[in-house]
């Protein structure tokens, strides 16, 4: 039985995201020291690199918006209720026991790097401005301690996504290796956990 786990909006957010964070974590450490066997113009890089900052944060917007219009917000963001399920996630997870927990569509380790990448991003927006805009951004550097203190956020950033990519994947796989195939297609092969109901997400 075929059901619609992730409609059409979601998997379109979900893959230009996914391109937008590689393609500004390349650009970005590009920017941040060129390495000597390329050498492709400086501003075409930060070109691309702004093109897609602002992508991603539309991206951002317009799936918070979906999320909320559509009132599965709860569902992608970690909340406080959500603490009760870390203990029996994490014995999971550590292979302390054999009995996968029912968290309904995603487990709280996958709501905490959905929340985490939400704010995150935030932030990066907010710095890279600030170093695309110096001169008008002095009250963010006052805030900050300074442009050399931006870019090593933005750096930070980066080394965030970075290391916490392979963690959404290892996720993946060993929640639900159908639930990627659903981002591909939209559709899910076999019934899902019951708490996760057609068209959901």
């Amino acid at each position: 039985m075929k059901l619609l786990l992730h409609p059409l909006p979601i998997r379109i957010f979900h893959w230009t995201i996914f391109c937008c964070v590689i393609t500004l974590v390349v650009t970005g450490l590009y920017l941040h020291e060129p390495p000597q066997f390329l050498n492709l113009p400086l501003g075409l890089a930060r070109k691309v690199h702004g093109i897609f900052a602002l992508l991603l944060c539309t991206t951002l917007f317009g799936q918070i918006y979906y999320y909320t219009v559509t009132g599965k917000f709860t569902e992608i963001v970690l909340l406080p209720r959500d603490w009760s399920n870390v203990r029996s996630f994490l014995r999971y997870y550590l292979f302390i026991t054999e009995h996968h927990p029912n968290f309904g569509r995603y487990n709280p380790g996958q709501k905490l790097l959905f929340t985490l990448w939400g704010l995150v991003v935030l932030a990066a927006f907010i710095t890279g401005a600030g170093l695309f805009f110096p001169e008008e951004s002095t009250w963010l550097q006052r805030l900050v301690g300074g442009l050399t203190n931006m870019r090593v956020i933005q750096y930070t950033i980066a080394m965030i996504f970075l290391g916490t990519l392979p963690l959404h994947i290892y996720l993946v796989f060993t929640e639900d290796p159908a639930k990627l195939q659903a981002m591909f297609t939209g559709w899910i092969n076999k019934e899902p956990n019951k708490n996760i109901r057609s068209g959901d997400r």
